[in-house]
């Protein structure tokens, strides 16, 4: 890789190492300017080790998200939960051929629901963590160097690979492609989905109507690692924002919950939402008739004025 390629690269890093981890995937997602970070590939990497000594790497989660193949590049909107970007996501299980007999906490290694599960080496997992991590920007033109990598990660789990690094020594930020690390944890409280800083997945996906299954797989925890820092750093954009059609009713855009089909001529008759309809706040009266109150993002938000202990987190 060229030095000026090189540069340019440690220059993003220390720009983007100041920002709160929303910011910077608020930034990869929505800069609409040219710039180098839209070049950049998201990678999430969970990592899962054996419950007992000497801790074993068991398990290796991937999921990455390529800006440059969503709408050739430019800043789109995300669609309805930002269906529109994850689906764009692709997800690897790796197993470690020599540890997949080891025990690990909440152990479900063959339930992975989001691909193909694949048995590798210790020199094959690393050899592909290389390869992910060292994209070209352009094939023809290998001096234009690489492509910037965005590592998503959740809680203590990059912290736990930086010490059980015996038999797999792989850190991201020591890449020098990496030009930021991000803990989705830490984006789920900096978006105010949650007060809690150490929020499980369990916890967070349920406070937007999902229901993750088999998190102890690492596959799975990976991708919906990627899903809640998503739809948490686009929540305005989501559900929030008075400007969002979505959250207004009588207008182009307003989508019925199978997003076929305008509210207005929505076959159901029973949409109303009581938390909207008695909150202080005037547009989310009006949007009360537009969702069922188990659909409502705003659930642990919305509290009467009189109750303001009584808020989510």
């Amino acid at each position: 890789m060229a030095t000026s390629a090189k540069a340019k690269l440690r220059t993003l890093r220390f720009q983007l190492a100041v920002k709160p981890h929303r910011d910077v995937l608020y930034q990869y997602l929505e800069e609409k300017r040219n710039s180098l970070i839209q070049e950049a590939v998201l990678v999430t990497l969970y990592r899962k080790w054996s419950s007992r000594p000497p801790y074993g790497l068991v398990e290796i989660g991937i999921a990455t998200y390529d800006r440059r193949s969503v709408n050739c590049g430019f800043s789109c909107p995300p669609g309805p939960h930002a269906k529109d970007l994850l689906r764009e996501v692709w997800s690897m299980h790796l197993r470690i051929r020599s540890n997949a007999h080891l025990p690990s906490a909440d152990a479900c290694p063959d339930t992975f629901h989001f691909g193909t599960s694949v048995f590798v080496s210790h020199e094959e997992a690393l050899d592909l963590l290389y390869q992910v991590w060292h994209q070209p920007i352009d094939e023809m033109n290998l001096e234009k160097g690489y492509r910037p990598i965005i590592c998503l990660t959740f809680g203590n789990n990059d912290g736990l690979g930086k010490v059980r690094y015996t038999d797999l020594n792989f850190v991201p930020m020591n890449m020098d492609t990496t030009i930021a690390v991000l803990d989705a944890q830490n984006i789920a409280v900096q978006s105010k989905i949650t007060s809690k800083a150490d929020a499980p997945i369990e916890y967070i996906l349920p406070i937007f109507t999902m229901t993750p299954c088999d998190v102890g797989n690492a596959g799975n925890a990976a991708t919906y690692i990627t899903i809640i820092a998503f739809i948490s750093v686009l929540r305005d954009q989501l559900y929030g924002a008075e400007s969002n059609p979505r959250a207004k009713p009588g207008q182009k855009g307003v989508s019925a919950s199978n997003c076929e089909h305008m509210a207005a001529k929505c076959s159901n008759t029973d949409l109303e939402c009581d938390k909207c309809l008695n909150s202080m706040a005037k547009w989310r009266q009006e949007n009360a008739k537009t969702h069922r109150e188990g659909m409502c993002v705003f659930r642990r938000f919305i509290a009467t004025m009189s109750k303001p202990s009584q808020e989510g987190d």
